[in-house]
């Protein structure tokens, strides 16, 4: 409720029909949205007139209409005329919901905290579906006085053409302004070019300028764009420049862009930052250089630029990934007009292996003169392009294909039948498949590992509309369809796919003999289980020597081999039926491989390590897991630099979260395993002495096991127990999120009202965010108490409900050889605890027997414990056990 004079503070009054004074209950500007004592303002669209539904506001209870036409009201009703009622909209917003944008940082484009866009509207956690790229005023004040209320500091928003020609933003108190680029777009609602230009550009000479807020330098514009050069030269010195060409105030020094994302050096003003981001191509660098500018005028530290950018995951629609196991290089982009899928398509171009395989169509009732321009540009830089279907809204699908076909160039483009899809190895091809299901399927299912799809042009829609009918249809969801079926293919193995490029690209290797070309199918570093097609990566260890089998490895079917010293074999034999490349290390190209592999997929992954409890922490939370995602976890001992990669090489597009357990006997391989699975959580169940003859003390254990923390993405999760003070003195250098666990009640998850029930295991309350959940664990000892509290808390940093992880616990089962409790024949219990034991184990497994024994007799049968180096008399004489 606000009253009707405070309300009205600002906005421009022609006349009214009474006292300005009442309290008004809602402002609403669609009829069907009033209520008792709601303000209703008639605005004149493009299609509807607000002015036609003034009385069905007031049959709904309105008593205030604000309009701008000549109208007739009921006495007791109050009609207020405005020169512009859109315009007043604006400000009646901004007054309604307590002028937010005045105490918010607010950027007009790029991306931050809030972010406001073409896709979505986003803050907090909440995504929230935009149904225009920037909303109406109304929307865009209630948006931010929500994100205000909800702690956000900074917001971008994407401002539109449409926007401020609509004048939806010329309320908001904006803190700077960021140009991009101007392309053809939006011409069917603008005249030309240059009416287009000057929509963008009164953001930047009216809207900004106004703003009240204090900012030296308000205005962040691209100088490689020749519309961006014309708005810097106009608008002056006020404005920061920034671009890949040298001569902008932020620019780069040095790049590298594969098809794996982006590495970067970028000068801001003299100062320099070093970027790595999944994001592809080139214009996305500029998009980063765009942030980065606009982060250095904001007066942001430039290493909290350098954090920011390389926390940043991907950008929806955006050149957009799909997970494939096939080789092939999968990605989804929203552009619709022909000079974004130009761009799109040069970047590819660049950065292609082998085809370019594009799928495209253009939407109807929409902008008929970009359909041939697009078809031109496919068709050029694609070896094939699929012509389909977008949203034919009120058009024949086949008609709009008819004008994209006009601008491809038959003398170099030849047109082949989807029945024989075979491509001509001298010029490119393109057909019609008019379902854009089947197109996509198709595409998927023609490509070859070392390929990239490309599905673009139906921008940001989730549906596709057929006359009046709207139907479910998401790019992302029907090409991962057809990477899951493709890959049930039994052709299709579900081992790893590499081209040859891909190889000497992520190893940095040189190819000594054998013909390029190549395409691997599966890794191996034993030649007694080479398939054909496979890698053999010839490694060396203390008592073996992987180039004494090279040859072995190439008779059985390898396809290519990896050394590291090319004197111990006979390249020109293993040459003539396999690639032979030489790198510097052979283990370290296995890593290398395998860390390429990984960055195939967006699904999350968990590090996992520890002194003790590793292995059932993990099969714990698989358990946990496994109620909500398909899990792909670490087998036996595959967790160190030889089985992690191998267990890596196990993903598949079908899984949706991986568990890779990590273990360690010497300084720095913790780091190293973490660089090759780039974790998103990571977990450290706890410290203690194990592994001492590699590591001397307990203290170099807890930095040794802290690298998963300080070598995870930056934008992960550290998941920290702490009762365990070497695990919080690592943790407490980590600067990212966190979710605790400990016995005491002050962490994310912890325990209550545990009760022991003897060999059938132990029973507790499982305490998360206030929640009480029980569990009946089927193992005993309070060490698998801390085991399941480190569960189910990187169980809660995953996203898996409070009620799964109590389901997932309950369930679990006693690993083999680690605490599992047998009940003899005879009524006596055998607890098997005979895994790989250490100090701080052994004493965990002799408290949990003094439990169970009660009364009864208990023997003890230890065997030696090695790799204690200088502690091993320690432990002799009973220090760890005391």
């Amino acid at each position: 409720m606000m009253e009707l004079r405070q309300l009205l503070k600002g906005v421009d009054v022609i006349e009214h029909t009474a006292d300005q004074i009442g309290d008004v209950s809602s402002v609403c500007y669609a009829a069907d949205q009033c209520k008792s004592g709601s303000l209703f303002v008639a605005i004149q669209g493009l299609v509807h007139d607000g002015h036609d539904f003034i009385r069905q506001a007031l049959d709904n209870g309105a008593r205030f209409i604000v309009h701008q036409k000549d109208i007739h009201v009921p006495d007791g009703v109050m009609a207020i005329r405005v020169p512009d009622s859109r315009r007043a909209l604006g400000q009646l917003a901004k007054n309604y919901f307590g002028d937010p944008s005045s105490r918010l940082t607010l950027i007009g484009a790029g991306f931050s905290c809030g972010v406001l866009g073409t896709v979505n509207y986003r803050y907090n956690g909440k995504t929230i579906p935009a149904p225009n790229t920037t909303p109406e005023s109304f929307e865009m004040q209630k948006i931010l006085s929500e994100m205000l209320t909800s702690g956000v500091t900074h917001v971008i928003a994407e401002i539109s053409s449409h926007a401020l020609d609509l004048r939806r933003v010329d309320d908001c108190a904006f803190d700077l302004g960021i140009f991009t680029n101007l392309s053809p777009e939006h011409l069917d609602y603008h005249h030309d070019m240059e009416d287009y230009f000057r929509a963008k550009k009164r953001f930047f000479t009216e809207i900004l300028p106004q703003s009240k807020k204090s900012s030296p330098r308000k205005m962040v514009i691209n100088r490689d764009d020749p519309w961006g050069r014309r708005l810097f030269g106009e608008i002056g010195m006020s404005a920061l420049s920034y671009g890949l060409e040298k001569g902008n105030e932020t620019t780069v020094e040095s790049e590298e862009i594969t098809l794996e994302g982006i590495k970067a050096l970028i000068s801001l003003s003299g100062r320099k930052i070093a970027v790595t981001s999944r994001l592809i191509g080139r214009f996305n660098l500029s998009n980063i250089l765009a942030a980065a500018a606009a982060a250095s005028a904001l007066g942001v530290a430039p290493s909290a630029t350098e954090a920011g950018i390389n926390h940043m995951s991907l950008v929806p629609g955006r050149l957009e990934r799909i997970d494939s196991t096939a080789g092939v290089h999968v990605f989804v982009d929203y552009a619709h007009k022909p000079d974004a899928l130009k761009q799109v398509l040069q970047n590819l171009d660049k950065l292609k292996q082998k085809r370019i395989l594009t799928v495209f169509g253009c939407g109807g009732n929409r902008d008929r003169a970009k359909r041939p321009l697009m078809g031109e540009t496919a068709s050029r830089y694609s070896n094939l392009t699929i012509l389909t279907s977008d949203n034919p809204r009120k058009e024949e699908p086949l008609a709009i294909i008819g004008e994209i076909e006009a601008g491809i160039d038959r003398q170099k483009t030849v047109k082949i039948s989807p029945d024989h899809p075979e491509l001509p190895q001298d010029m490119n091809a393109y057909m019609v498949i008019a379902d854009r299901k089947s197109a996509i399927t198709a595409a998927v299912n023609l490509a070859e590992a070392g390929d990239i799809v490309l599905i673009a042009g139906k921008g940001h829609e989730d549906y596709q509309i057929f006359g009046t009918k709207k139907i479910p249809f998401d790019d992302r969801i029907v090409a991962k369809q057809a990477l899951l079926s493709r890959e049930d293919d039994p052709s299709e193995a579900a081992s790893p796919v590499f081209s040859l490029e891909e190889v000497l690209a992520s190893t940095g290797g040189r190819l000594i003999s054998g013909q390029g070309g190549k395409t691997i199918c599966g890794i191996s570093t034993d030649s007694r289980n080479i398939e054909q097609g496979n890698l053999f990566i010839a490694l060396q260890g203390e008592n073996f020597d992987g180039h004494a089998f090279v040859q072995k490895a190439v008779d059985a079917g390898a396809a290519g081999v990896i050394v590291h010293d090319i004197s111990r074999i006979n390249p020109e034999a293993a040459g003539r039926s396999a690639c032979v490349v030489e790198v510097k290390d052979t283990l370290k190209a296995l890593g290398d491989l395998a860390q390429a592999y990984r960055r195939r997929f967006s699904f999350p992954v968990v590090g996992l390590t520890g002194s003790s409890g590793k292995t059932t922490t993990k099969e714990m939370l698989s358990c946990i897991l496994r109620l909500e995602r398909k899990v792909l976890t670490t087998e036996g001992n595959f967790n160190n630099l030889i089985g992690l990669p191998h267990t890596i090489f196990r993903m598949t597009g079908r899984h949706e979260i991986a568990v890779l357990e990590m273990g360690t006997n010497t300084r720095g391989e913790i780091r190293r395993l973490t660089q090759i699975a780039e974790p998103d959580v990571g977990v450290i169940t706890n410290v203690g002495p194990a592994h001492l003859e590699g590591f001397g003390t307990v203290d170099v254990v807890g930095e040794e096991k802290g690298d998963l923390f300080f070598n995870m993405r930056p934008s992960g999760t550290a998941v920290v127990n702490l009762d365990d003070e070497a695990v919080c003195r690592v943790a407490d250098r980590w600067s990212g999120r966190r979710v605790t666990f400990s016995m005491s009640a002050s962490a994310d998850v912890s325990v209550g009202d545990i009760r022991k029930n003897g060999a059938k295991g132990t029973t507790f309350n499982l305490l998360i965010n206030g929640g009480a959940y029980k569990v009946d664990m089927k193992v005993a000892g309070l060490h698998n108490i801390y085991n399941a509290m480190a569960a189910a808390a990187t169980a809660i940093a995953c996203g898996i409900s409070p009620e799964s992880i109590r389901q997932g616990l309950t369930m679990f089962q006693a690993v083999g050889g680690r605490m599992e409790i047998i009940k003899l024949k005879n009524g006596a219990y055998l607890i098997n605890d005979a895994y790989n034991a250490n100090p701080a184990s052994v004493r965990e497994a002799l408290l949990t027997l003094k439990d169970l024994k009660n009364a009864h007799n208990a023997f003890v049968f230890l065997g030696d414990m090695l790799e204690l180096g200088e502690a091993v008399e320690d432990c002799r004489t009973n220090k760890y056990f005391s």
